[in-house]
């Protein structure tokens, strides 16, 4: 099965990678940005189009992939006059040529992968919380245009809170990680939020799980909410955290107000992801804290 795969250089790409070549997915093309970049972490592993070729389009319809899994995407939680045109370029833009040289492939399945924020109430009705979210979503009329053209099944996947390594910039594992027996209080919200988190691995687990029951997608569109369907306030993240390394999380809760289009409750509905595929995340939450904090002191 020949899969491409964009955003294979980031957070989730670089598990999900090495996570399906172990499991014998070996035919795995990358579109990317920067080459150098991607053969500093697969070297010659996989195989590569460069969106700096202007030629790549038509790379992608020599590839001819069954499988692709959009990952790529500008993630920004606040804008301003000068991301615009960024977000909307990598978001919509990018997609957009994707799509059209997709369109022009055997692909059977193109799997689009978004993100919670596009859900702010952490159902199915879309309420976009970020200018990224909104762009996220903004894709969907054009993805199912394309569909009708070129008669693919399309898979979206919404992502929940992923976790499992360091990450730049610095999520709240990392600024709560920061806090951990620090000589002065580190400000936050009054972390009240309650967020779905997923181990990265357990993503990369279900991506493998889908392309080995992909036969049984027969829907044209199906949608699947990937998260571990529990949710964790802020402040209960910070206590785990107290009782993995038992050190106290010197934290001012409530120094920072809550954003704009704060997400105060975000929990994936994981139906789908049991009755069509029988997979669930696999991780706890303190079994994935747990082996992020032992990674950090190896390091």
């Amino acid at each position: 099965m020949k899969i491409l795969i964009t955003g294979g250089t980031g957070y989730i790409g670089t598990t999900l990678v090495p996570y399906l070549q172990g499991r014998g997915y070996n035919d795995i093309c990358l579109l990317v940005r920067n080459k150098t970049k991607a053969q500093g972490i697969y070297a010659n592993s996989v195989q590569y189009i460069s969106t700096e070729n202007l030629v790549w389009r038509r790379q992608i319809a020599d590839c001819d992939p069954e499988v692709v899994i959009h990952l790529a995407g500008l993630l920004n939680s606040k804008h301003d006059a000068e991301s615009v045109e960024p977000i909307v370029n990598s978001n919509v833009l990018f997609t957009t040529q994707l799509l059209e040289a997709v369109s022009h492939t055997q692909c059977r399945y193109f799997v689009n992968v978004g993100s919670c924020w596009e859900y702010r109430d952490g159902g199915t009705n879309p309420n976009p919380n970020t200018l990224y979210a909104a762009t996220k979503l903004a894709v969907h009329p054009i993805i199912s245009f394309y569909q009708s053209l070129s008669h693919w099944k399309w898979i979206n996947v919404v992502v929940y809170s992923a976790y499992g390594k360091r990450n730049v910039p610095k999520k709240i594992f990392e600024l709560l990680y920061d806090a951990l027996d620090a000589p002065t209080p580190h400000p936050f919200t009054e972390g009240n939020q309650i967020l779905d988190f997923i181990h990265v691995e357990d993503i990369a687990d279900f991506f493998y799980t889908l392309l080995c029951k992909h036969d049984i997608i027969s829907d044209n569109y199906t949608q699947f909410h990937l998260g571990t369907g529990e949710g964790h306030s802020l402040r209960q993240v910070a206590t785990i955290l107290e009782e993995l390394t038992g050190k106290r999380v010197n934290a001012n809760w409530g120094a920072l107000p809550y954003r704009p289009h704060e997400v105060m409750r975000s929990v994936a509905p994981t139906e789908n992801n049991i009755r069509i595929l029988g997979w669930k995340a696999s991780k706890s939450i303190r079994e994935g804290w747990g082996g992020v904090i032992r990674s950090i002191s190896n390091s």
